[in-house]
């Protein structure tokens, strides 16, 4: 872990009133952010546009943060609640917006193209003819959209799949002629391009470039049909790594790639949109909560935290584990035969009426005593806001910015 981190947290927990009385937070490190921004910046082709997928972060601070970064071309939003935030956060342009997901409803249509966002990421026909009513209602002429294809390759390899397999995700490409001719032939649609997000949390960057060549000539075969597509949004895909094998993906062997595809298809003269989240916050961000309690039942060891699913409930839900740091207190102890932990393997628990209540299993700790602080790594991305935060109705953990 992270040296300057480390005896951030240590301090926090030793000197702030707020942490002290609720010891459990999230931390949040701008400089790093800036250095995944900056990576991207300096390897990127100056054809592709950068979006900050708000879905893995939406925290006001880290957002107006990433927003003033030059390399940074807008958001990515999969609700007008994220629209909202943005606006509060530093976003300059409604244009500077691309809407994606799913079930949008027509009140957050008619909201997004009132405000004039830059593309809308057509999931179906249905979601088209809305937007095209909608359209005709507010006397706007033409909606900009990326129609969303479910292309028929699965990118193995990665952490999560929309896309080459069953999913509620986009049109399917067996359907994708059909569908296209009903819904370039309305009359307030403007088709500029197709949104091809396959898979997240991939970090072998051969993986990604193999899908983008199969997307690469699936557009060229289409545009024999539907004319000259002027954009491609590939979505997300760059993975953080999360155990402590410090793999990482190669963003400058990824552009290099990209670059020899582009050029091989003539494709130069398009535009690529890439809707980072994770590979740009996930490694920034550290939860930290304090052990409340060590059991020792049935010759295994459970260590008790002060948050658990609650607070952080990624591990359990994806079935895999963050990186698990115990920064040493030296809290005395509470009476002489107190339980501790010395090099051995036990589960980091919350506080929670539940067993499944777990934010590690199966882990090996060399030392852990009472008042120690168990931090998880890489918990900037789908952490904080995807857990279950008013269950038990527990306090809220902080939110902390290292700046």
């Amino acid at each position: 872990m992270n040296k300057k981190v480390e005896e951030y947290i240590k301090s926090i927990f030793s000197s702030n009133s707020e942490v002290m009385k609720n010891p459990t937070c999230y931390i949040y490190d701008l400089e790093e952010i800036t250095n995944r921004i900056e990576e991207i910046e300096h390897f990127k082709l100056a054809n592709v546009s950068l979006y900050y997928a708000m879905k893995a972060n939406p925290n006001k601070d880290v957002l107006k943060h990433i927003l003033s970064h030059r390399a940074i071309s807008g958001v990515e939003i999969a609700s007008v609640g994220e629209l909202n935030i943005a606006r509060d956060s530093g976003l300059k342009n409604d244009y500077d917006v691309l809407f994606t997901g799913p079930g949008k409803t027509p009140v957050e249509l008619r909201e997004v193209i009132r405000s004039g966002i830059r593309f809308i990421n057509v999931e179906s026909v249905v979601e088209a003819i809305r937007i095209n009513e909608i359209a005709e209602i507010e006397g706007i002429d033409k909606v900009d959209v990326l129609l969303r294809v479910n292309i028929n390759y699965f990118l193995d390899g990665a952490s999560e799949y929309m896309a080459g397999m069953s999913t509620k995700m986009g049109i399917d490409q067996s359907r994708f002629y059909e569908d296209y001719e009903l819904i370039s032939k309305l009359k307030h649609i403007r088709v500029c391009g197709f949104h091809v997000f396959a898979a997240d949390g991939v970090l072998d960057y051969k993986i990604l470039l193999k899908y983008t060549d199969f997307v690469f000539k699936f557009v060229k075969e289409a545009e024999k049909t539907v004319g000259k597509v002027k954009v491609i949004d590939f979505g997300g895909g760059f993975g953080i790594d999360y155990t402590k094998s410090n793999r990482t993906f190669d963003t400058k062997a990824y552009f290099e790639g990209l670059d020899r595809l582009i050029k091989t298809y003539s494709f130069e003269d398009k535009e690529f949109i890439l809707e980072l989240g994770k590979y740009i916050v996930g490694s920034a961000g550290y939860y930290a909560t304090q052990i409340i309690d060590i059991k020792d039942c049935k010759g295994m060891k459970h260590i008790v935290t002060a948050g658990g699913v609650n607070h952080m409930r990624l591990p359990i839900a994806t079935d895999r584990k963050h990186p698990v740091y115990v920064i040493r207190m030296g809290i005395p102890r509470l009476y002489d035969k107190q339980i501790e932990v010395s090099n051995e393997t036990v589960d980091i628990e919350g506080p929670l009426c539940m067993t499944e209540d777990k934010i590690s299993w199966d882990e090996p700790v060399k030392r852990a005593s009472i008042g120690d602080i168990v931090v998880l790594t890489q918990s900037g991305a789908y952490c904080y806001t995807a857990s279950t935060l008013w269950f038990l109705s527990h306090p809220l953990p902080l939110e902390i910015i290292i700046d």
